[in-house]
This record gives C-alpha cells, structure tokens and sequence, in this order.
C-alpha cells in the first residue's frame, strides 16, 4: 500500500487539517493611511476542500490570477477617499492646469454625493449607469454629465493601474440622449451668441477712443481684430508680440485674486496655443500704447520687475484687471446706447462674425485662429448665421451647373 503523505510532504502551500485541504497564499495590499497610498502584503486561506486535487487546482487559478495582476485586497478604500489620491496623481502626471483640476474636482464631487461613501468594489456599471440617469433626469446639461463620467472614468482606471480594481464600472455606460422634437414654424433653431454688428463695433472703438485711457482702447482694439479671450490678452508680454512679422504668439492666460497676485495658467485647449497675425490697426495701437509705456516707465514708481506686460493695471506693470475691462466696456455701450448684455467676450463672438462674411474665409481657418476646435458649436452657429445668404444661392448655383 503507497504510504499516506503527511503535512510535511505536502505540496507547497497545501494544508491539511481534519481531513481537509486548503491552500495558503499572500496578496498584495492597498490601505490608505493619512490620505496615502500604502502597499503592504496580507496572508488568505482558501475554503477548506475535501481533496487534495481541489486545493491543488484552487492554487492554480491564484498563481493565474497573480502573472495577470488581478490578485489584490483593499481595507476600506471608498470612492471619496481614491478621488482625492486620483487627483493629486493626475495634476503630477498630466501637467494639467488649474482650471481643468477644478472641472475634474466638480465632477468627483458631484460622483461623491452619491458614491462617496461607497467601496471602490461595490461601485458596478449597473448602479454608475443608474447615476447618469439621474443626472439627466435632473436637468444636468449633457456636457455636465460628460464631465462627471469622464472624471469617474479616469478616476476607475487609475484605481485598476494601481490593483485596487479589475473592472473599470464606466465601461459600457452611456449618457441618456435628449430626445428630439419636430421646431415650430417660426421657431428659432439655436441661441445666437452674442456680438457686434460691424457698425456698432465701429461705433464702440470709436467712442472708447476719446472715452478712456489708451491701455484699454489698444485692449479693445486688440481684442475686436483678434478674436483673442479675456485672459489670453490680460497674459500677452511684449515678449509674444513680433512687431516686424506683426505676429502674436498665444501661450498662456493670467489668474489671480488681484492683479498683483497673479499666475499664468495654461491655454484653454490644446487648439488655443497658437500663433496669429495681426494688421496695421492693432500695429497702430500697439505702438501708441508702448510709447505710453516708456514714458511712464520714467516716473511711475513701483513698476512690476518680474513680468512685462502689455496691458497694465491701475498698478504699473500688472496685468490689467479682467474686473475693469466690464466696467470701462459697459460706460462706452451706455453711451453709444449700444446693447447692455454685451461682454468683452463678444469681441470673439464679433471677430468670427465679419471673417465669415468674407467668403474667402472658411470654417476651418477662423477656428483655428481664434483657437476653437473643429466641433465648436459657437463658431459654428455665428458662421452659418452669417454666411446663410451665400446658402440661399446655393439652389441658383446648382441650377447652373448642371444646366451649363
């Protein structure tokens, strides 16, 4: 008769005990202690099988599951916790501005209120798809709900890099569609931004001419013939301005809590950081507003030494206050009796409007000088709005073609 194996003959990690086998193994460990991540390793034992061939092949699925990673255990790491880990990793890794860690920390918070609390484990795609119908039941715009599920998307995969998960619970949700309803007659299709005729932007540039100081005229004049955003022209330096090839490189934007403690952050896109010319209107202004400059330089006192800014503040040499350009800007509609809702962003909305009227300018080209992407639906909207008689020739030119 072959002789029974005792405990000491069995194989690696096999035990045996009241007539059962089990088999022992460590897996790695995640806990998280003062909002750190710290990875340990924790001993398991597997339920106890009547043969030894059970435990054997129990131990086989674990090693299976150790070469493919999917082995681990997480002491209460909950949703909230991981969020805030995701976050700080995120803005390390990704370089990313201020203003996009914000938009993700909304969307954390927003997945917190109601998976905050939870495991990282019991999160499932059946429950997050659940939220995002809540969400849109709700009223939350699309492009809110977009942004939570990507927040929690990036958020899950972080979690599974780093063994706290197997199974992203985002993968294969969707966001709920708005359904579509047949437009009235007479009904407007979309919300037209808002701009400036050409007539009332001539009569705006002209009355701020005599109105106000040259650093804010050679603002808005920059600002109409550019198409640049609030922040990109509070951030220009002399330094992104080639007079000679009459060139402004967009790089940053400036931030702050007050003009004298500013920061430059990132560009809005990827699309924003970009180069654009410029004509002999803004040379002009530029010009007088630097002779400006170098006379004040001359007596101001307490000149900013660090950054050399175009367009000061009441403070020589700091950025001009996003805050005042609103103020200066509504003086001059009131006396122009221009309309009132109009803010120093409609300069953009305005410099897209007359280069769609040129028909020699087409879509792509004024996206990409005012740093749009190529699916923005506000440039988009202006373009179609103010090209739509060059569409109703379309019918006469077709006629034409195919007659000639």
């Amino acid at each position: 008769m072959p002789k029974k194996k005792t405990e000491k003959e069995l194989p690696t990690n096999i035990r045996a005990r009241d007539g059962k086998f089990s088999y022992r193994y460590r897996i790695p460990v995640t806990k998280i202690v003062d909002g750190v991540e710290v990875k340990s390793s924790k001993e398991m034992e597997s339920p106890r099988f009547d043969t030894l061939g059970e435990a054997e092949d129990f131990g086989i699925l674990i090693k299976a599951q150790k070469i493919k990673k999917e082995l681990f255990y997480s002491e209460k790491i909950t949703v909230s916790i991981w969020g805030k880990i995701w976050l700080k990793d995120y803005e390390l890794e990704q370089g990313v501005g201020e203003e996009t860690v914000r938009l993700r920390d909304y969307g954390l918070r927003k997945l917190n209120e109601v998976f905050g609390a939870f495991q990282m484990r019991d999160v499932t795609q059946n429950t997050f798809q659940q939220f995002l119908n809540k969400l849109k039941a709700e009223g939350f715009a699309r492009s809110s709900i977009a942004l939570i599920k990507s927040s929690a998307r990036m958020m899950f995969a972080h979690a599974i890099v780093k063994g706290i998960l197997t199974v992203n619970p985002t993968d294969g949700t969707f966001i709920p569609k708005d359904k579509r309803q047949a437009r009235k007659t007479g009904e407007k299709r979309a919300i037209l931004p808002k701009y400036l005729e050409k007539e009332e932007l001539k009569t705006f540039l002209q009355l701020s001419r005599f109105m106000m100081h040259v650093n804010y005229w050679a603002l808005f004049i920059v600002l109409a013939y550019t198409g640049l955003r609030i922040r990109e022209a509070a951030g220009l330096q002399w330094e992104d301005i080639d007079q000679q090839r009459r060139t402004i490189d967009i790089n940053k934007q400036v931030k702050g809590t007050s003009v004298r403690k500013y920061h430059f952050s990132p560009t809005k896109n990827v699309q924003s950081e970009r180069v654009i010319s410029y004509g002999e209107t803004v040379q002009k202004a530029l010009s007088q507003l630097q002779a400006w400059q170098q006379n004040e330089r001359l007596s101001a006192k307490g000149i900013n030494p660090k950054d050399n800014f175009v367009f000061w503040s009441e403070y020589p040499g700091y950025p001009i206050s996003v805050n005042s350009i609103a103020r200066m800007m509504q003086r001059v509609l009131e006396a122009g009796n221009l309309p009132l809702n109009l803010t120093a962003h409609s300069f953009r909305h305005t410099h897209v409007s007359l280069l769609a009227s040129n028909s020699k300018v087409s879509l792509p080209e004024i996206q990409a000088r005012i740093g749009h992407k190529s699916n923005s639906k506000v440039t988009e909207l202006i373009y179609l709005h103010v090209t739509k008689h060059r569409q109703m020739q379309m019918a006469d030119d077709f006629e034409w073609a195919i007659n000639n």
